[in-house]
C-alpha cells in the first residue's frame, strides 16, 4: 500500500510553525501578496517618450526610481546592463589584523580574536549579501537596509523600500544617515500583516509610525540610528543609467517594425483577374459568377494564414519598399551599440567580435564599481571592529579588485609577488578560496592527508638535474653551441696550464 498523503491542515500547521522562525529579507515580505514576480509585472507601465525625458531631466528621486524599476523588471537591455555592473566584482575581501604598537599577532589572545573575526566574516556570506546591495543600488541609486540582528553568531539585515527612504545628512564619522517615511506601513492593507511588519522593524520606526497615526507626531520622516542603518549610495544617490532607457525603447520599436516588415514579406496575395472583352468592354463573367470564383479559391487556401486572395476586373500592381534586409540589420546594430554607448559599457562585453579596447572598458567599469566596493569595505570593517576590536588589536577589511574577467591575471600577478616574499593569501583569494579556506586546506593536506610527503614534484630542468644538483642538467656535447664548446675548451686549457 502507498503512503497516505498528508492532509492540507497538516501542511498549513507545519508552515505556521516554521513561519515563526523566518526572518524577513525585504519589504515585500509583509505586503499581503506573496506572488513577488506577479506583483511587479502587474505594475509595469509603458511611459511615453515625453514622460521619460521629463523624469530623466527634472523628475523627483521617487519618480526616477519608479522609472528605473519599471524597465528593470521588463527584462531588457536595461536590466542586462545593471546586472552586469552589479555582478562585475566577485566581492572577495581580505581581513587584515592591526595589533597596536608593542603587541604581537602571535599572542594567543590576539590570535583568538583574529580567528573569531575570520569566522564571523565567513558567516556573513558577503558575496551574496553585497551582490544584493549592489543590484539595489544600481536600480534605485542607493541601497537602504536595517540591521536586525548583530552579535558574534548572527548577522541579519532587512532591506528597506527605497521609495520611502532618503539620505540627506552624515554623522561625524561620515556615515550616511537614513530617513524613513513611516507612511510606508499604510501601503500594507491587511492589518495583521501590517502588525507583523511593525514588529520586525526597530522600535524607533514602529513607535514613530503609531505616534504619527495618532497625531502625536507631525513629521512622517524618522531618522534611523547609524548603528543599525545601512546606506550605500551610488555616486549621487540617483539611478545611474536612466539615460539608457530611451535608447532601449527606440530599439524595441525598431524590432517591432522589422517584425511587421518580415510578415509583409512572408504574406502573399493571389490575384485573380476576371477576363473581359478588350474590344467591346463586355464582361465575360457576371459579378455573381466572379464572387463564386473568389469563394472557391478562398476555400481551397483557407488553411494558409499567409495567403490572401484578391479577385478583380482591374489590373493590380504592388510597389515594394526598396529597403533591404542588410540595411535594416545595420540600423538595428547601430541602435544596439547606441544603448551600450549611453551606459558607458562596451557592447563587446555582451556580443564580442574583437578584443579592441575591451580590456580598457572592463577596467573603467571595475574602477567605477570599486567606489561602491570601498563603501562596502568600510561597513564590514566597522562591523568587525564593533564585535572584536579592543585595546590590543583592530581590523581592516578590504574588498579586492577581482572580477570575473581579470581573476586569472590577478592570480598570476600576485603569484609572482608571492615568489618575492609578498602575500600568499592574494593568489588564493583570486581562485575563489576564502581566507579561512586556505588555512584549512593546507592543514588538511599537510597534517591529515600528509600530501606533502606523498606527492613529490617531478624533477624538471628548472628544479633538479640528473645528478641531484640544483639547476638545469648539462647538455650533451652535440647539443652545445659552437661558442659554448670553444669557451669550455679554453677554460680546460687554462686549468691545465695551472
Amino acid at each position: 500500500m502507498g503512503q497516505e498523503k498528508p492532509t492540507g491542515k497538516f501542511n498549513l500547521d507545519s508552515f505556521k510553525r516554521a513561519k515563526d522562525n523566518m526572518i524577513a529579507t525585504n519589504e515585500t515580505a509583509y505586503s499581503g501578496d506573496w506572488s513577488f514576480n506577479r506583483r511587479h509585472v502587474s505594475r509595469l507601465k509603458d511611459y511615453t517618450p515625453e514622460e521619460i525625458e521629463r523624469i530623466i531631466d527634472s523628475g523627483s528621486l521617487p519618480e526616477q526610481q519608479r522609472l528605473s524599476r519599471n524597465y528593470f523588471y521588463k527584462d531588457g537591455f536595461y536590466k542586462r546592463i545593471l546586472v552586469y555592473y552589479a555582478t562585475l566584482l566577485k566581492y572577495v575581501g581580505l581581513l587584515i589584523p592591526n595589533p597596536t604598537y608593542g603587541k604581537k599577532l602571535s599572542t594567543e589572545t590576539i590570535q583568538k580574536r583574529y580567528c573569531n573575526a575570520v569566522d564571523f566574516i565567513e558567516r556573513m556570506s558577503l558575496p551574496s549579501f553585497l551582490t544584493n546591495c549592489a543590484i539595489r543600488a544600481m536600480i534605485d541609486g542607493s541601497y537602504f537596509g536595517i540591521i536586525q540582528t548583530l552579535d558574534r553568531k548572527t548577522f541579519s539585515v532587512l532591506d528597506l523600500p527605497s521609495g520611502y527612504c532618503c539620505s540627506r545628512f552624515k554623522d561625524t564619522e561620515g556615515n550616511d544617515i537614513i530617513e524613513f517615511d513611516v507612511t510606508y506601513f499604510n501601503t500594507i492593507i491587511d492589518e495583521d500583516s501590517r502588525e507583523m511588519a511593525l514588529s520586525v522593524y526597530p522600535k524607533v520606526v514602529s513607535n514613530a509610525y503609531r505616534k504619527f497615526m495618532k497625531g502625536k507626531r507631525k513629521s512622517r520622516w524618522v531618522f534611523i540610528p547609524t548603528d543599525i542603518g545601512i546606506c550605500f549610495p551610488m555616486l549621487d544617490g540617483r539611478p545611474m543609467f536612466l539615460n539608457v532607457i530611451p535608447a532601449t525603447i527606440n530599439y524595441d520599436e525598431a524590432v517591432e517594425t522589422e517584425k511587421e516588415r518580415d510578415l509583409e514579406e512572408i504574406k502573399k496575395i493571389i490575384v485573380q483577374k476576371i477576363p473581359h472583352n478588350t474590344t467591346t468592354g463586355d464582361l465575360l463573367f457576371e459579378p455573381e459568377e466572379a464572387q463564386e470564383i473568389h469563394s472557391g479559391t478562398v476555400g481551397m487556401l483557407r488553411g494558409n494564414k499567409n495567403v490572401s486572395v484578391l479577385t478583380t476586373y482591374a489590373d493590380v500592381d504592388a510597389i515594394q519598399s526598396k529597403t533591404t534586409s542588410d540595411t535594416v540589420s545595420n540600423n538595428l546594430e547601430k541602435m544596439v551599440n547606441n544603448i551600450y554607448y549611453e551606459s558607458g559599457a562596451s557592447g563587446q562585453l555582451f556580443a564580442s567580435n574583437s578584443n579592441l579596447s575591451l580590456e580598457t572598458s572592463i577596467k573603467n567599469d571595475m574602477a567605477m564599481m570599486m567606489i561602491l566596493a570601498n563603501k562596502f569595505s568600510t561597513f564590514v570593517t566597522n562591523i568587525v571592529n564593533q564585535l572584536y576590536a579592543n585595546s590590543n588589536i583592530d581590523f581592516k577589511y578590504v574588498i579586492l579588485p577581482i572580477t570575473y574577467y581579470n581573476d586569472d591575471k590577478y592570480m598570476e600577478s600576485t603569484f609572482k609577488l608571492a615568489n618575492t616574499g609578498y602575500s600568499f593569501l592574494l593568489p588564493a583569494l583570486a581562485t575563489g578560496l576564502s581566507q579561512k579556506d586556505l588555512g584549512n586546506i593546507k592543514d588538511l593536506e599537510n597534517d591529515v592527508l600528509k600530501l606533502s610527503e606523498k606527492l613529490i614534484p617531478l624533477a624538471s630542468s628548472y628544479t633538479q638535474s640528473s645528478s641531484g644538483e640544483v639547476g638545469a642538467p648539462e647538455k650533451a656535447p652535440e647539443e652545445k653551441a659552437k661558442k659554448t664548446v670553444q669557451n669550455e675548451e679554453s677554460l680546460d686549457r687554462q686549468g691545465g696550464s695551472e
